[in-house]
């Protein structure tokens, strides 16, 4: 009787070679290398996209830009929509499209409730509330992004659980950012009794640690809102 040949393919079916895994790791560096690719043309894509309107919209926060008009402030919003549906991960897009919003909000002025721009005026706040809360997830350290959270539920009404972790964060990240202080200044101090003692104590603590021309307008706005800060 002849010896019988092994079966060599039978004998290999469940141990890949080199080879194998070598071409599979290759394959997978070229998936990554492309998802990577994709990611980076539609963050290009967005910033190209949006130029126009973060120009504008940068140079309204400055006051520095056009007059404001309709017609602007469509155009402004129309490209920075399109460009957050390429990134909708983009923090600053969701921070513009929200100082938009409230910027349009405001403009408005004083509506009396019974008018039929209330409705609107309320809703475009909430557009607001709605793109800085997904600014502040996706960037959860910037201070900016969390007082003007915290100013739109403010503006709306809003004085909830949401407005005091906005505010808490604000004072936490932004207490060193003189152009914030006018800002928090104000929410602190019209929200003052709401905040409790262990949010006011750390507000004055802060005056007592800021800068002299800040620690001055802190004191002259607490004096003409009738508060009298604690003592560090």
């Amino acid at each position: 009787m002849s010896p019988t040949t092994p079966n060599t393919h039978v004998a290999n079916s469940g141990r890949a070679g080199p080879g194998i895994w070598f071409a599979a790791g290759l394959a997978g560096l070229a998936i990554a290398a492309a998802a990577s690719l994709w990611f980076v043309l539609q963050a290009a894509w967005a910033d190209a996209s949006s130029l126009s309107a973060r120009t504008t919209v940068t140079g309204w926060r400055e006051g520095t830009g056009p007059v404001i008009t309709t017609a602007l402030w469509e155009r402004a919003r129309d490209q920075l929509q399109g460009a957050l549906q390429t990134a909708p991960d983009n923090a600053q897009l969701h921070d513009d499209l929200g100082y938009l919003y409230a910027l349009r909000s405001q403009g408005m002025g004083s509506v009396p409730l019974d008018s039929p721009d209330y409705p609107l005026q309320q809703s475009l706040m909430d557009e607001a509330i709605a793109h800085y809360r997904a600014a502040c997830a996706l960037r959860p350290t910037f201070p900016y992004t969390w007082t003007n959270l915290a100013l739109s539920k403010h503006y709306r009404g809003q004085h909830d659980d949401e407005f005091l972790a906005a505010y808490d964060h604000a004072v936490q990240y932004g207490h060193s950012e003189a152009a914030l202080h006018i800002s928090l200044a104000e929410l602190t101090y019209s929200q003052w009794h709401r905040l409790g003692p262990q949010r006011q104590q750390a507000f004055a603590n802060m005056v007592a640690t800021a800068r002299e021309s800040s620690g001055v307008m802190f004191r002259v706005m607490a004096q003409r809102a009738g508060i009298e800060l604690p003592t560090p």
